[in-house]
């Protein structure tokens, strides 16, 4: 406990700085010095008794002594006894006077050694009050935090050497202006309730505002500040961190977590965070999966850069297609969702055939034409769900169900694909063992001659059977292409039928051709088209008289790729015939540029020859093209005699159908 020193009239103690005295002082504190007043009171008290000795002692002594002898004899004894009285009077006044000066000079010694001990303490005292001093102030100076002081109106008292570097004023520039001179305006409001929190003697704590620079910067900055009050002043210590940097980061993390890097669409978390406020707020919507076909091509012709490019300039051009009001992602790789803020079939309809109108069509890429259609699936909210989870299913189920009917097309959820999913998954598994357990069998319907009527090939068609049921190949070949089951199931087709090539030469019936049909999967896939370009080379047949037949759909995904492909099997000896011709996206360019000999018109042309003129205007200028570019036609689906005398007159050279024959076994064809 410090002490401090009181000087008070003539007398000095100490007190101690939380304002008590000590015992002995308290003891002590009415009991004074003063040499003439000690003197006169000694020489009073001897002065009464020698008075009252001299009045009464004579008195006495006339009184008992009667003769003078004993009456002297008593004077002299009266003399000693006064001097005795006298001597123990004066002995007990000066060791009482002394006593009390003893305890004085003790008390004042005690004094002095405090008094010393409070001079040590106060220049120990002001040692460390100069060192805090300086050390505040180093701390203020050299301090890389914002600091700073401002009265109860917000009126800048000082900053910190930091603060001002940081914000590029100086002393003059900042000193006496007010804080919400250097806010911006959104902040600014929000400074009248921090002065009041303030005033009111809270500690601000985490208080965020964004302060104007010099140069006209937008800084972020955390506050803590605390009332301040010396000499009845009252100021305000604000400390601040800039977390300008740090708000940048959270902002990158958060387009990290919200945003899709490549596009700068939304991702999956973001479209996810807008369905959930949607069936929050009990909104009526629609949820589009979105997928590019044939993408794939793209990565593995060009490379993943190329590929990225095209999402960027995909993404632009959605922006661009769709309403502002709708909400675009990009899930991943080449999966896209759209929020349209309606449940209404009709509009749904209109804006999903504005995305099949920009996007159904050929693109070039690095001076490679693909043809980049996009298939979409529907699910609305709440007619087909009331849940997140399986409003993206059902998305993603229509839209793999758009894929399978064709691509390049829309769908809206219903339950019946969900019973066809689970029914298409039954035959996924049954198809697994179908080689195995022989259940594929190959049947051959037979190519005539239209003006001979003669036999010159034959189209090889799988057909399964299951438990004594045949399952159509539209049903089972879509499943197998998902699946990947159709490389083995293709693999096998083509052994089956060079190893019948083989036999049709070796009963000399070497003019007969075989055609196969090859899948976009095989010719697209380079093991799978290696390991079907090795088994070619292993048979020693006529391949002047294999015809590989592909779709449409398999050339257009990649043109130039396909070209590389086809030219390949026509360099061992093979003709190419382009399977389905009309139904799809081909041109008279595609015509012109692939290595094809034969083109088959497809049954939907044939079927209504007899019905609508404009589809036999179509046929004859397809048959005249044709024989002037050197290729033959093959007419699929002849079922009336009407559409046989058609092509006959307009010299169509090869056909088949259900009128000349079935698909059948080859051991019920005869030559």
């Amino acid at each position: 406990m410090r002490r401090i020193l009181i000087n008070k009239g003539n007398d000095l103690h100490t007190k101690r700085t939380d304002g008590t005295e000590p015992d002995r002082i308290k003891k002590n504190k009415n009991y004074k010095i003063f040499p003439i007043k000690e003197a006169c009171f000694i020489a009073s008290i001897y002065g009464i008794i020698s008075f009252l000795w001299i009045i009464l002692s004579d008195e006495v002594l006339i009184r008992f002594f009667k003769d003078v002898k004993h009456y002297q004899q008593a004077q002299t004894y009266k003399g000693w006894f006064y001097i005795i009285i006298n001597v123990i009077v004066l002995f007990l006044l000066v060791k009482q006077r002394s006593v009390r000066m003893k305890k004085a000079l003790v008390d004042l010694n005690r004094i002095y050694e405090e008094l010393q001990n409070t001079c040590t303490e106060l220049v120990t005292m002001e040692r460390e009050l100069s060192d805090q001093k300086l050390f505040n102030e180093k701390i203020f100076t050299e301090s890389h935090v914002i600091m700073g002081t401002w009265d109860e109106n917000g009126t800048i008292k000082r900053l910190n050497p930091y603060a001002m570097e940081l914000f590029g004023y100086n002393e003059s520039e900042i000193t006496g202006k007010n804080w919400r001179d250097f806010l911006t305006e959104e902040n600014k409001q929000k400074m009248v309730q921090v002065y009041e929190q303030v005033r009111k003697g809270n500690h601000l704590k985490n208080h965020e505002s964004q302060f104007i620079t010099h140069d006209k910067r937008k800084l972020d900055i955390i506050w803590n500040s605390g009332l301040l009050k010396y000499n009845e002043k009252i100021e305000i210590l604000s400390i601040g961190t800039d977390i300008t940097e740090r708000k940048l980061l959270e902002e990158k993390l958060k387009e990290a977590a919200y945003y899709d890097n490549l596009t700068g669409l939304y991702n999956r978390n973001m479209i996810e965070e807008e369905v959930k406020k949607r069936i929050e707020n009990k909104e009526e919507f629609a949820l589009v999966y979105m997928d590019i076909d044939n993408f794939k091509q793209v990565n593995d012709t060009l490379g993943h850069s190329a590929g990225d490019k095209f999402l960027q300039y995909l993404a632009d051009k959605l922006r661009s297609t769709i309403k502002c009001n709708h909400r675009i992602a990009r899930l991943s790789g080449d999966e896209f969702a759209i929020i349209y803020p309606f449940a209404n079939k009709e509009l749904i309809e209109s804006e999903l055939q504005l995305l099949m109108n920009d996007f159904g069509k050929s693109w070039e890429i690095e001076n490679h034409e693909f043809f980049l259609s996009v298939s979409t699936g529907v699910s609305v909210y709440p007619k087909d769900c009331d849940d997140l989870i399986t409003l993206f299913r059902n998305a993603d189920i229509a839209m793999f169900k758009a894929k399978r009917e064709g691509k390049g097309r829309y769908v809206f959820y219903s339950d019946d694909i969900m019973l066809a999913n689970a029914e298409n998954n039954k035959l996924a598994n049954k198809l697994k063992h179908a080689l195995d357990n022989s259940e594929l069998i190959l049947n051959y319907q037979p190519q005539y001659n239209l003006e001979t009527g003669k036999i010159t090939g034959l189209e090889v068609l799988v057909r399964w059977l299951h438990d004594n049921k045949f399952i159509p190949p539209a049903k089972f070949i879509p499943i197998a292409e998902e699946t990947g089951q159709i490389y083995e199931i293709e693999y096998w087709i083509i052994e089956s039928s060079l190893q019948q090539k083989k036999i049709f030469e070796t009963m000399g019936n070497y003019d007969i051709t075989i055609s196969i049909n090859l899948s976009s999967k095989s010719l697209c896939s380079d093991i799978n088209f290696n390991n079907l370009e090795k088994l070619f080379l292993s048979y020693d047949v006529d391949y002047s008289h294999i015809i590989v037949e592909i779709t449409e759909t398999a050339i257009i995904s990649d043109i130039n790729f396909a070209v590389y492909r086809l030219k390949k099997l026509r360099e061992l000896g093979m003709k190419i015939a382009l399977d389905d011709f009309g139904t799809g996206y081909s041109s008279l360019t595609h015509l012109k540029e692939l290595p094809i000999d034969i083109v088959k018109l497809d049954r939907s042309f044939i079927q209504s020859i007899e019905e609508d003129g404009k589809d036999a205007m179509i046929i004859k200028a397809i048959l005249y093209l044709a024989l002037d570019l050197n290729y033959e036609v093959v007419a699929e689906g002849i079922e009336t005699q009407g559409q046989l005398e058609f092509l006959k007159k307009y010299k169509c050279q090869t056909g088949q159908g259900f009128l000349l024959s079935r698909p059948v076994p080859i051991e019920s064809i005869t030559f």
